[in-house]
């Protein structure tokens, strides 16, 4: 006889009864499938054992977690105070750093890859009234043929530097 079958397992007169849902493949194999509970009256399925572990583990789980993020809330207020008198004493005593040649190279590189992909600069606004070029001013003096680059004309305002470099008169 093979199929599914319910036996009564467990009995415990008169308010208590366990039925077993179970598939007989062969006279003598049996694999269970549900239980279910009869408690005065009422029928009840009960949980499977994997659901039972799965729910337990579930909640320990949360309730480790939410522990876990309350003291990681309290370790950073406690931690940021430290770090905060910590990276100010720290700036004070930084010392320089220095770039390696590389770094200096590569840095050259990208600036370089955007000069060429970005498209050139817009023109310099016209100068004011009254004012005029330092190379118009100076006359018809040639840059040396060895100097590739251009030489901007140079704003007297903004060539003086901040106010504690300028000169007093």
């Amino acid at each position: 006889m093979t199929g599914i079958e319910y036996t009564l397992s467990e009995v415990m007169e008169p308010h208590h009864f366990v039925i077993r849902k179970q598939k007989r493949d062969s006279p003598e194999k049996v694999t269970p499938m549900l239980t279910y509970y009869v408690l005065d009256g009422s029928i009840y399925q009960a949980p499977q054992l994997c659901n039972v572990f799965a729910a337990r583990l579930g909640r320990a789980l949360f309730h480790i977690s939410k522990a876990f993020t309350f003291a990681a809330t309290k370790l950073e207020k406690i931690g940021y105070v430290e770090a905060e008198n910590e990276s100010g004493n720290a700036e004070a005593k930084a010392p320089k750093e220095t770039i390696d040649f590389k770094e200096l190279k590569r840095v050259d590189h990208i600036l370089a890859s955007l000069q060429r992909k970005l498209p050139p600069a817009p023109p310099l606004p016209p100068f004011p009234e009254g004012y005029t070029r330092p190379s118009i001013a100076e006359g018809s003096e040639k840059q040396p043929q060895g100097d590739a680059q251009l030489q901007l004309p140079v704003d007297p305002i903004l060539d003086q530097g901040p106010p504690s470099k300028r000169m007093r008169i």
